[in-house]
């Protein structure tokens, strides 16, 4: 699938989606399908760490708080595994925190676990597709 309803032109890309929380999934799934991407789906950090090492992604929307394991620990372990596979500062893939509230050090937090970006609970559908092809 080439393009979304957003923009014609914009490429579709994949995207990995990590929410404890089931409604969050199928919210998130339906949005970026709406905006022409495609996206998979795991409950937990471990999930996605496992899934990050079996498939490619353009992106990744980690929540913060789950069980198994946190959002930043997964950030950490993702970063890891692009280390072990010696991947390009280009080829990184875009990890953006989606969390219900940010405080100034928790951002500080999540930049220094590997984070690119971050998202206040409600998503907004326009920001977060600044922020997917940015």
């Amino acid at each position: 699938m080439t393009g979304n309803s957003a923009n014609p032109t914009q490429k579709s890309l994949h995207i990995l989606v990590v929410d404890d929380n089931a409604i969050g999934l199928r919210l998130m799934t339906a949005i970026l399908t709406r905006l022409g991407h495609q996206a998979d789906t795991v409950q937990d950090g471990a999930a996605a760490v496992l899934k990050f090492r079996e498939k490619h992604y353009d992106a990744i929307l980690m929540d913060i708080m789950m069980p198994v394991m946190d959002g930043i620990t997964a950030t950490r372990e993702i970063r890891k595994a692009e280390a072990e596979r010696q991947t390009k500062p280009d080829d990184r893939v875009k990890i953006i925190a989606i969390t219900a509230n940010a405080f100034d050090n928790d951002r500080e937090i999540l930049f220094e676990a590997g984070m690119d970006h971050y998202m206040n609970r409600p998503v907004k559908t326009d920001e977060l597709q600044r922020i997917l092809i940015s």
